[in-house]
C-alpha cells in the first residue's frame, strides 16, 4: 500500500499525478495546494530561485524520472500555471526524439508542441547573437596574459574569430540546447577572463533569455497565463 507522502517531499510521479487528480476531483483544496507548493523549487518563476535550485524539473519526482512531456501534460490538465513555462522548457531540451514521442501520456497538444519547437529555436538564436556581441564588441577587453586567447598579442580580427569560435563551440554546440546553464570554458581562457565571460553570460541569460522564455514557449509570463 502506498503511503501518503511526507510534507515537502514530492512522491514518485504516478503517485503524485493520482493524488493531484483525486484532490482536484473531490475538492480537497488544502491537500492539493500542499502538493503543488512542493513543486515550486523545481519549477522556478524567478531567476534567483533558478540559480539556487537543488533539483530542477522532472527530477523532483525521483527515480524513475518521468518523461518531461508527461509532466507538462499533467500541468496543462491540472492548470498548474506557474510551472508551465519551465515544464515546457524541460520538454524542449530533449529535442526531436522527445518532441515526437508517442508513448502513452507523452503526446503533446499540437499548439504546445509548435510553441516549444519555435521557442527553443528562438532561444538558441538569441544566444547566438549574444556570442557575436561578446566577441565583436570587446566586452571582454584585452588580456595581458599571452597564453590567454584574449592576449594583447593577437590582432583584433583574428582575436574576434578565435573568441567567437571558442564561445560558439561551448555555448551552441555542446550545450544540448540548454541555454540557461552556465558556461564550462577552461582553456584557452585564463581564470580572470573565464570569470568575466561567465558573468557576462549570466547577465544575458538573466536579462534576455529568462525574461523572454515564457513568451517564446507560448505563455504570457512566468505565471503561465494562457
Amino acid at each position: 500500500m502506498t503511503r501518503f507522502p511526507a510534507r515537502n517531499k514530492v512522491p514518485e510521479f504516478t503517485v503524485f499525478a493520482s493524488l493531484l487528480r483525486m484532490t482536484t476531483k473531490y475538492g480537497f483544496s488544502d491537500i492539493r495546494e500542499a502538493l503543488v507548493e512542493d513543486l515550486k523549487g523545481a519549477y522556478p518563476t524567478k531567476w534567483e530561485d533558478f540559480e539556487t535550485a537543488k533539483v530542477l524539473g522532472e527530477n523532483v519526482f525521483g527515480s524513475p524520472n518521468p518523461h518531461p512531456n508527461a509532466v507538462l501534460n499533467l500541468f496543462l490538465e491540472q492548470r498548474i500555471k506557474f510551472a508551465l513555462p519551465f515544464a515546457a522548457y524541460r520538454a524542449g531540451l530533449g529535442g526531436p526524439p522527445t518532441h515526437a514521442s508517442e508513448r502513452p501520456g507523452t503526446v503533446l497538444p499540437r499548439l504546445t508542441l509548435a510553441y516549444i519547437i519555435h521557442g527553443m529555436g528562438g532561444m538558441r538564436r538569441t544566444m547566438a547573437c549574444a556570442v557575436q556581441r561578446v566577441a565583436y564588441t570587446w566586452e571582454l577587453g584585452a588580456c595581458p596574459k599571452s597564453a590567454c586567447i584574449l592576449g594583447v598579442g593577437v590582432g583584433p580580427a583574428k582575436q574576434g574569430m578565435k573568441v567567437l569560435d571558442r564561445i560558439s563551440s561551448v555555448l551552441l554546440q555542446n550545450s544540448g540546447g540548454d541555454v540557461l546553464s552556465s558556461l564550462r570554458l577552461g582553456d584557452p581562457f585564463c581564470a580572470d577572463c573565464t570569470k568575466q565571460l561567465k558573468n557576462i553570460h549570466r547577465e544575458y541569460r538573466k536579462q534576455v533569455v529568462w525574461v523572454r522564455l515564457p513568451s517564446l514557449l507560448g505563455w504570457v509570463s512566468w505565471e503561465g497565463a494562457v
